[in-house]
């Protein structure tokens, strides 16, 4: 009769494990297996890494020449920690790289901005000035980058995705429009 128990305490126990690991029950574990309380998502609970929330200003515009698409975005700090250009000794700059259709990464390192010392719970603005002849026939995700370490969107910060920009069909020189066949504003202000 013991034996009996023995067994089938050992046979109902792999079921228990199991349904301890499951994704149903609350909070979540992260990528690297720690657990999350309720409510927290995984790039808020990661400890160590800086955090960004993205909102374009205004529209993408092309450059006096017409070699450059000037974004402007607002980049909320909403992590931990101040962070820009001028950290040491992993800058963080505004990185941009083009992606296909399918958000793909295509040119993995497109272009850098210069992004302003950024305190917890601010919000600054910063520019990033995206070379055409890479661009065209892409979108462009921008994406704060912590030089030499990773970019904020591995650890939970959502793309700020602009574009894609093609060659306008009635293709005046310097032309670049936007998706719906647009062309782009001239920059009213160099960076």
């Amino acid at each position: 009769m013991h034996t009996r128990h023995i067994a089938l305490a050992l046979s109902v126990l792999p079921a228990c494990v199991l349904a301890a690991c499951s994704p149903s029950q609350q909070g979540s574990t992260s990528a690297a297996g720690n657990p999350q309380p309720p409510g927290v998502s995984a790039s808020a609970a990661q400890v160590g890494h800086f955090h960004a929330e993205l909102a374009l200003v205004g529209q993408p515009s092309v450059t006096s020449g017409g070699k450059d698409i000037l974004v402007n975005v607002n980049v909320t700090n909403d992590g931990a920690g101040t962070y820009g250009s001028e950290n040491e000794p992993h800058n963080v700059n505004l990185g941009a790289q083009a992606i296909d259709a399918g958000g793909n990464v295509v040119i993995h390192d497109l272009a850098r901005g210069r992004l302003p010392q950024v305190a917890s719970g601010a919000t600054d603005q910063a520019s990033i000035l995206l070379p055409v002849g890479e661009t065209l026939g892409h979108r462009v995700q921008l994406v704060p980058v912590q030089e030499g370490v990773g970019w904020f969107n591995q650890w939970g910060t959502k793309p700020l995705v602009v574009g894609p920009f093609n060659v306008c069909s009635d293709a005046a020189v310097g032309k670049v429009c936007d998706a719906s066949g647009n062309p782009l504003q001239a920059a009213s202000v160099q960076p």
